[in-house]
């Protein structure tokens, strides 16, 4: 027997002789594709050639960073190819985004490209195929109804902040991840699936090894050729976990779905994701285990991103506490005039500053402005890229140029309010959630990210409640927050660092 995939999955000799077949012939197709594009794209990194594909994943899992920073030094006016841990990819620079933002879905889709990145297949997230509705919920009725949730979210974050610290002494060393993740779940299961369920225990664990299989699930599997994964998932103890939370969901929920569908219940007053969504299903989405699967992947994604968001920009607060009486002092002004209100987190203007910077440096990973192209795509400058091309932007690398940011690598809390005092009427183009060929972490044109305005209001309150609280640093004589975790393409803030909370005397 062979052991594969760190001992979870093991492999019987008969079984390998049987794929050993299409193993040559993926091996065909993909130096077929990698030759066609390398005829006129430049590349970095090693080439798939003949038999080269496992190494060259490999590489680019051990080194992604320093590949793309390659290619963005040597290409960053045109283009570069570059096998990723899943794909080969032609990544451009961001110099093509404003003809490519409003590129149709029939040229370039966004849905698609998620779901070839997560393999959907596997992972379930092949759901947002079905139809738009996941992203016009967030774009329409999530994003419009902000200013009523803000309040509860509220409550919330200083619910979820309080049962963190429950009964233990005035300071109180946390591990930074783990609890800004239990913050957020539980502040997004209150939008997300509405009061009655939202503090649910199988509910909000079930939701969390979720959001965690399904990232095991596809760093799995992403090795491995496509033709491969089929006869591979199966063996995955996050395959077979992933059935049971689908169990688990379809219990909680599909009756729930299926009456608000019907008609036959009557429709909550506590207004949440979940009754946007079985109002708004149209067609086959009316099917209740396929509005289940687009739930969880909403609330996955509110959670992920949410998540690393808080926890990068509290290793930054900790690491620069002069800060932090500046924050508190906008902090207290804002929610003075105007209580715990959307207006008074669109007024915290140095602590957008502060979430925009944090981002920046800890990007969510080096790429982004991920698409599939489905049919040929014709770009200014004569480049054809052929249909089943998969193209992406290197996001992380813009963000760290010196020739768009001033010493980069500098945390400077104050970099993109100055950026607004300065630009008046452009003011806005500096904001957290704003967009463009330079800040692209939320991607760009009429497919960014629906449903950055709660993301950044929740990250926002969380770090609020923190800042108006407590004092935080990093335990015992360490002041420089730890290195990012880089993996293939992803970027993690450290999971196992611990920071100090010390209440404030006067609360």
């Amino acid at each position: 027997m062979y052991p594969l995939i760190g001992g979870e999955l093991l492999v019987r000799l008969p079984a390998v002789f049987t794929l050993c077949a299409a193993i040559v012939a993926v091996a065909l197709i993909a130096s077929y594709k990698s030759t066609r594009l390398s005829k006129s794209i430049p590349r970095v990194g090693k080439a798939p050639g003949w038999f080269g594909l496992a190494e060259a994943k490999r590489d680019f899992i051990a080194n992604g960073k320093s590949l793309i920073d390659e290619g963005y030094r040597k290409y960053k006016d045109s283009m570069f190819l570059v096998q990723t841990a899943d794909m080969e990819r032609v990544v451009l620079s961001p110099r093509y985004v404003d003809e490519l933002r409003a590129a149709p879905e029939s040229v370039l889709s966004l849905r698609e490209g998620m779901s070839r990145r997560h393999l959907g297949q596997f992972t379930t997230l092949d759901v947002i195929l079905t139809s738009h509705l996941q992203n016009d919920v967030c774009k329409t009725q999530l994003t419009q109804n902000l200013s009523d949730f803000v309040p509860t979210m509220n409550e919330e974050a200083s619910f979820w902040l309080s049962e963190q610290m429950s009964g233990r002494n005035a300071n109180v060393e946390l591990t930074g991840y783990e609890t800004m993740l239990k913050i957020v779940t539980g502040m997004s299961s209150r939008i997300f699936v509405g009061q009655s369920l939202s503090k649910d225990e199988r509910w909000l664990r079930m939701i969390v090894e979720y959001t965690m299989d399904v990232f095991l699930i596809s760093t799995a599997l992403r090795p491995y050729p496509a033709i491969l994964r089929p006869f591979i998932a199966p063996w995955l103890s996050s395959v077979k976990r992933m059935q049971n939370h689908l169990r688990i969901a379809q219990e909680l929920f599909a009756p729930v779905f299926a009456g608000r569908v019907s008609g036959n219940s009557n429709s909550s007053k506590d207004y949440s994701v979940l009754e946007w969504m079985a109002r708004s299903a149209q067609g086959k989405d009316r099917d209740p285990q396929i509005l289940v699967k687009k739930l969880l992947f909403l609330t996955l994604a509110a959670i992920h991103t949410s998540t690393m968001s808080i926890t990068h920009a509290l290793f930054d607060l900790c690491e620069h506490g002069e800060c932090i009486e500046s924050l508190r002092r906008e902090i207290e002004m804002s929610v003075g005039t105007h209580g715990w209100t959307l207006a008074a987190i669109n007024n915290m203007k140095l602590l957008d500053s502060f979430l925009k910077e944090s981002q920046r440096i800890n990007h969510p990973g080096l790429l982004s402005f991920n698409r599939w192209v489905r049919s040929p795509l014709h770009l200014s400058d004569g480049t054809v890229l052929p249909a089943n091309t998969f193209i992406s932007m290197p996001t992380n690398s813009v963000a760290h140029d010196s020739d768009l940011y001033k010493n980069p690598e500098y945390f400077d809390a104050y970099r993109f309010l100055n950026k607004r005092l300065a630009s008046h009427a452009d003011a806005q183009r500096h904001q957290f959630v704003s967009t463009s060929s330079d800040s692209l972490p939320f991607g760009h044109g009429k497919f960014a990210c629906p449903g950055r305005f709660f993301a950044a209001a929740q990250i926002k309150l969380v770090l609020a409640n923190i800042i108006m609280n407590y004092d935080v640093s990093f335990p015992d004589a360490q002041t420089r927050r730890p290195d990012n975790v880089f993996t293939g393409e992803g970027i993690a803030p450290d999971r196992k660092q611990k920071v100090v909370f010390k209440q404030q005397q006067s609360n």
